[in-house]
């Protein structure tokens, strides 16, 4: 154990600073354990390597190398409490906790790994480490590995609830709607690879086909018990818990860590070790932790320590239900849940359909202090209700409210935070459903969209956008462009929509939103674009018209620019982040050639916007940020 009586005067680590063959990280040395103070918890900015004291008659054990997860660079090892470091050494291993990068993407911190990597087995003169990794540091894992061919230096992986097919907390975050939260929900290009649409869209058949591939070097722990956390982050786990819960990572899919979705926990081919379901009135209480539990000593370390040896091929694998199965799960997805999302404190809406039973609230908002009141919009009474609020992912607050027996009708949120969003999950009640089966199409070629919305028998209008934020490698692109979605209805509740062929390459967003005078519910995907191929079809915009608008972001006016290339109907459309027409603008009497007019969006609320040029076949899409 951490030696509790440690005072400041105690060295909290001995800077020995070793030349390095890169300039990106700085290598350290702690002291033996029992002298580290209890206060250390390393650097909060600093990619570096903090290698651990070498115990007597460790030579003939596996040295261990913790990579981190997100958000932390190597604190949680440290973390009051986690004496995973003390237990490492009381086994006579030796250890290197590595800090890459705090929020950065898969391949930033799989390049600095596989760099580390290197200079740890030089270090300690070995062939080859067993990487204990948490969460995204699983994926900088495989990267490494495979990426970056370093395979060989690593005899195994033991994963603690790594996102190994992404989870729905990044695809919320990476909206149009709510893409302020970015540093709300997490932090640069980590939340963007994240995504279950690019994990499985692009990184998983990018590091699953390298032919070096080796799966059975990894050895997964996967937990469910978003509810049963023990740290001072117990609370935040269970918001984020609930809100995967809503996006399909519920207890009939194995469940969630809070972060991370049970059947995302387990690499393609790896070894998962701890089942997680629930079977009627039975649970599987071995895997029952949150994200933040998963990485502390009293909890993992008894069971990860009979993997750091022994045969990978003869680890015995745990069950895996169909629905837990990633090759079968998520090929369609269902809400039952709406999004509001503000950036100017307007008052905001959501509707209750008849018979919606219980309806859960999950705010998201910046300061502790900010206020809600909900009031029915027909006789302006308030609903009194109870709120509990904790402090969000990295920044920011996640507050929560359970409202039971509303009657059907329209509900006011009223707040004095200037920035929320929120998103409203109903027990019952209409259920959108979205075909999730294809993620990566080829440049040229069609795409189709295919939806259904049941539980209802009102008609219903489907709207979306489909929005290029990032290059394939995650890095954000310049000048973001989107596609508005209409969707057909072909009766019975079902609707299609086709995309343009000349979809340009990238790592798209798709929002879908289905409303109707009683319901309104919201699913968030994405897909790929890629240039694999030559196009094979023609494109429908031949030469891009041109449009755009200054100033951008506006704050009352602005002035667009736009070019008639076709004589006939041409029309301008302004869509609010759910592809919801909120301005329209014949502009036919325009004559051919590069035209401009002046449009007044002051009473427009602050947010993310789409402008759409439509002339004969041509359409034309532009971001429009609006701001007071």
């Amino acid at each position: 154990m951490k030696n509790l009586t440690s005072t400041l005067t105690i060295t909290l680590i001995t800077f020995l600073s070793f030349t390095l063959q890169a300039q990106d990280y700085t290598q350290y040395q702690l002291p033996h354990p029992d002298a580290l103070s209890p206060l250390f918890v390393g650097s909060m900015t600093e990619s570096a390597i903090y290698y651990g004291d070498v115990p007597d008659k460790s030579s003939s054990k596996p040295v261990l190398v913790f990579v981190h997860g997100f958000i932390d660079l190597a604190n949680l090892w440290f973390a009051p409490g986690n004496d995973i470091y003390d237990k490492a050494h009381e086994g006579k291993y030796r250890t290197a906790f590595v800090a890459t990068t705090r929020g950065e993407g898969m391949w930033t911190n799989g390049a600095l790994l596989a760099n580390m990597l290197e200079d740890i087995t030089d270090h300690y003169n070995v062939n080859d480490v067993v990487i204990v990794a948490h969460s995204n540091g699983g994926k900088a894992s495989e990267v490494a590995m495979f990426y970056h061919d370093k395979s060989h230096l690593v005899n195994r992986v033991i994963s603690l609830g790594t996102p190994f097919k992404g989870t729905g907390v990044a695809d919320l975050a990476e909206t149009p709607a709510f893409n302020w939260l970015v540093d709300f929900i997490g932090l640069g290009g980590g939340t963007s690879t994240s995504t279950t649409y690019y994990m499985e869209g692009v990184a998983r058949p990018i590091l699953d086909n390298e032919p070096d591939n080796q799966p059975k070097k990894f050895i997964n722990f996967g937990a469910w018990g978003y509810d049963n956390g023990t740290t001072i982050a117990a609370p935040l786990m269970f918001v984020s818990g609930e809100l995967l819960n809503n996006m399909g990572a519920g207890s009939s899919n194995g469940g969630n860590d809070g972060v991370t979705p049970y059947y995302s926990s387990t690499r393609p081919g790896g070894s998962p070790q701890w089942p997680g379901y629930c079977f009627w009135w039975w649970c599987n209480n071995e895997s029952q932790y949150d994200h933040m539990d998963i990485t502390f000593d009293y909890v993992v370390w008894d069971a990860i320590k009979p993997f750091f040896t022994g045969n990978v091929n003869n680890f015995k694998m745990a069950p895996v239900t169909e629905e837990e199965n990633p090759t079968t799960r998520g090929k369609e997805l269902e809400s039952r849940f709406e999004l509001i999302s503000t950036m100017d404190g307007d008052i905001e809406e959501f509707m209750v359909g008849e018979n919606a039973g219980q309806v859960k609230i999950n705010f998201m908002h910046l300061d502790k202090d900010q206020k809600f009141s909900i009031i029915n919009s027909e006789n302006k009474k308030p609903i009194d209700f109870v709120m509990t609020t904790q402090k969000g992912h990295y920044k920011g607050m996640n507050s929560g409210v359970v409202l039971n027996d509303l009657p059907k009708g329209t509900y006011q949120i009223s707040t004095d935070a200037d920035h929320f969003a929120a998103m409203v999950s109903y027990e019952k009640g209409a259920s959108l459903y979205l075909d999730n089966s294809k993620l990566n199409f080829v440049e040229g070629q069609p795409m189709e969209f295919n939806a259904s919305v049941e539980g209802t028998k009102e008609d219903a209008t489907v709207t979306g956008i489909a929005y290029r934020k990032n290059d394939l490698q995650g890095n954000p692109l310049k000048g973001n462009e989107a596609y508005v979605i209409e969707f057909e209805s072909l009766g019975n509740g079902n609707y299609m929509y086709s995309l343009p062929s000349g979809m340009k390459e990238g790592v798209y967003n798709l929002t879908i939103n289905a409303e109707s005078d009683d319901f309104r519910r919201t699913i968030v995907s994405g897909f790929i674009v890629n240039a694999a191929q030559k196009r094979n079809t023609s494109l429908d915009v031949e030469i891009e018209p041109l449009l755009s608008n200054y100033p951008n972001p506006v704050v009352e006016q602005t002035t667009i620019q736009f070019e008639i290339k076709t004589e006939g109907d041409a029309y301008l459309y302004l869509y609010d982040a759910y592809g919801r027409v909120v301005k329209a603008e014949n502009v036919s009497e325009f004559k051919m050639g590069v035209q401009q007019m002046d449009w007044n969006l002051s009473d427009l609320p602050n947010g993310n916007y789409f402008l759409e040029l439509r002339n004969g076949n041509n359409r034309t899409t532009r971001t429009v940020v609006k701001l007071k």
